[in-house]
C-alpha cells in the first residue's frame, strides 16, 4: 500500500462543501474542417468503447486502522461514472461554457472513487468541443496532472492513434504496488525522523520571521496574516464564479529578456497591476502591498510549498513594480532554499493550518488575512497539440481556493499564449470578467513603459 503524505493529507483534511480541494483543466479543441460527422460524440462513443484503466487511476482512497489515508484498488470501478458528456443548449457560447464549468468545478469529487472525472463537453459554436478534467490534489500536484492532461495528446495532426491519459500507467513518486507489514513499519519510521530533522529548520524560520514583524528584517517570505484586507480576503463560500483570459506569450518573454528578470516575476507583475487596478476603480484604497500565496517547487523538485510574497509598492510606475517583485521574490527564494524541504513544507503545513482552524472557528473575519490572492502558473507545450487531429486551440486551469482568500488566478502557457482561469467566490466577485480584463490590460501598459525606456537606457533590473 501507499500512504499519502502529509501534504497529500492536508488536502483531504481542510475540503468541505464550501472548500473542494480539486483543480481542474478546461482543453478547447478545433475539429478538423475535413470531417465528416460529429466529431465530439465520434470520439466519446469510441472512449466509452475502451473502458481500460491503468493505475493509478483505478485507486481510491481508504482508511487505515491507524486513522492514515492510503491507496487501494478500486475493485468495483465505474467507468461510465468517470467519463461523461454534456452539451450545451442553443448557440454554444463561450458564456454558456463557463457557468457550466462553474457548477462542475463547484461540486466536491466523490472520495468512495478514484479522484478524479472527465467530462466531453460538444455543442460549442463553429463545431468546436472541450474537454473538462477535474483531479484531487491528494491524488496530483499541478505539474503531475499538467503531464497526463497533454502527455496524450500529439504533435502531428495526422496521427490518429492515441490512449486517453487513463490508460497509461503514471506511478506516482515512492509508489509501489504493495508492501509487507516491516516494510510498511519502517517507511513510516524514516518519514518520522525526516520531520524530526525539520525542527531546527523550522526555529530558524520562525525565528527570521519574528525578526521580520519587529522590522529588524526585511527580506524573505511575507509575514503570514499580515496582509491588507480586500474583497479577496473572506472565508470561501460553495458557489464558485469563474472567468479566463489571455496574455500574449512572446510580449512577456520579451519583458523578462530586457528586464533580466523571470517570466514568474512578470507574471505576478501583471496580476498584482491589475488587482491594484480593480481595487481603485472599486474605489479600495490600499496602505500596503498586496501579498499572493505563491506555490514555490523546493527540494528534488517533488516538493511544493505555499509561500507568501509581498508584491509590488502601491502607485508605483509599472517598471519599478516589476524591480520590486523581484527583489522581492529573490529574497524569497533565497531564504527558503537554505532551509530543508521538509522545514518549507512544514512550516507551510503550519500556516494553512492555521489559516483553516481560524475559519472554522468563524474568527477569520476579525484577523488580518493569510494572504490576498493564490497565484500559480504551470509551464505546458510550446508546440500545437492534437487530438485524433482535433487541434487543441484553448487551455484554461482552474484551481482551489484556501482558507481566507476567495481568489486563485492560475496560469497555463500554450504555444503563443499565456492562458489563465480565475476562481472566486460568486457572493464576493460578482464581476471577476472586470478583474480578467485588468490583468490582461496590465501586460500591455508594462510592455509599452518597458520598450519606451529600452530605448533610453539599459533596463536590466537583475544587475542593479
Amino acid at each position: 500500500m501507499e500512504h499519502l503524505s502529509l501534504v497529500e493529507t492536508s488536502f483531504l483534511l481542510s475540503e468541505s462543501t464550501a472548500s473542494p480541494k480539486h483543480f481542474s483543466g478546461l482543453q478547447i479543441f478545433e475539429p478538423p474542417k475535413d470531417y465528416e460527422g460529429n466529431f465530439a460524440r465520434d470520439l466519446f462513443q469510441k472512449l466509452i468503447m475502451d473502458p481500460a484503466v491503468a493505475t493509478p487511476f483505478n485507486f481510491k482512497l481508504k482508511k487505515s486502522l491507524g486513522g492514515l489515508y492510503y491507496w487501494a484498488h478500486d475493485s468495483q470501478f465505474d467507468f461510465n461514472y468517470h467519463i461523461r458528456m454534456s452539451m450545451l443548449p442553443g448557440e454554444g457560447s463561450d458564456e454558456q461554457l463557463r457557468d457550466l464549468v462553474e457548477r462542475l468545478h463547484s461540486h466536491l469529487i466523490d472520495r468512495t472513487r478514484p479522484l478524479w472525472e472527465v467530462y466531453l463537453i460538444e455543442g460549442l459554436s463553429e463545431g468546436r468541443f472541450a474537454i473538462f478534467t477535474k483531479i484531487h490534489y491528494a491524488m496530483a500536484d499541478g505539474k503531475m496532472a499538467n503531464s497526463w492532461l497533454s502527455g496524450y495528446l500529439q504533435s502531428d495532426q495526422s496521427v490518429n492513434d492515441y490512449r486517453p491519459f487513463w490508460q497509461i500507467p503514471s506511478f506516482r513518486p515512492g509508489y509501489k504496488e504493495s508492501a509487507g507489514v516491516i516494510e510498511s513499519a519502517l517507511s513510516t519510521y524514516m518519514s518520522g525522523l525526516k520531520q524530526l530533522k525539520s525542527i531546527p529548520g523550522l526555529i530558524r524560520l520562525s525565528t527570521r520571521m519574528g525578526l521580520k514583524f519587529l522590522n529588524l528584517r526585511d527580506e524573505g517570505p511575507a509575514l503570514p496574516f499580515c496582509a491588507p484586507r480586500t474583497p479577496f480576503s473572506v472565508p470561501a463560500t460553495r458557489s464558485r464564479i469563474v472567468s479566463f483570459g489571455r496574455l500574449p506569450f512572446e510580449k512577456m518573454r520579451s519583458i523578462s529578456k530586457i528586464t533580466g528578470v523571470t517570466l514568474n516575476d512578470v507574471i505576478l507583475c501583471c496580476v498584482d497591476i491589475g488587482l491594484n487596478r480593480y481595487l481603485k476603480e472599486k474605489g479600495i484604497l490600499l496602505r500596503k502591498p498586496l501579498v499572493a500565496q505563491v506555490p514555490v517547487r523546493i527540494g528534488d523538485g517533488r516538493r511544493n510549498a505555499l509561500t507568501g510574497v509581498e508584491l509590488g509598492n502601491i502607485d508605483a510606475d509599472a517598471l519599478d513594480h516589476l524591480e520590486t517583485i523581484f527583489k522581492r521574490t529573490t529574497s524569497v527564494k533565497h531564504d527558503l532554499f537554505s532551509l530543508s524541504a521538509e522545514s518549507v513544507v512544514n512550516f507551510s503545513l503550519l500556516i494553512q493550518a492555521s489559516a483553516s482552524i481560524s475559519e472554522w472557528l468563524g474568527v477569520s473575519k476579525f484577523l488580518p488575512p493569510l494572504g490576498s490572492v493564490i497565484v500559480s502558473n504551470v509551464r505546458g507545450q510550446q508546440d500545437i497539440a492534437y487530438l485524433a487531429g482535433a487541434k487543441l486551440t484553448e487551455v484554461y486551469p482552474v484551481s482551489v481556493l484556501s482558507a481566507g482568500t476567495a481568489l486563485n488566478i492560475t496560469l497555463y502557457s500554450y504555444h503563443e499564449e499565456v492562458f489563465f482561469g480565475l476562481v472566486g467566490c460568486k457572493n464576493e466577485l460578482p464581476d471577476l470578467d472586470i478583474l480578467s480584463r485588468h490583468v490582461e490590460a496590465a501586460c500591455g501598459i508594462l510592455s509599452d513603459e518597458i520598450l519606451d525606456n529600452a530605448k533610453q537606457h539599459s533596463l536590466l533590473i537583475s544587475s542593479r
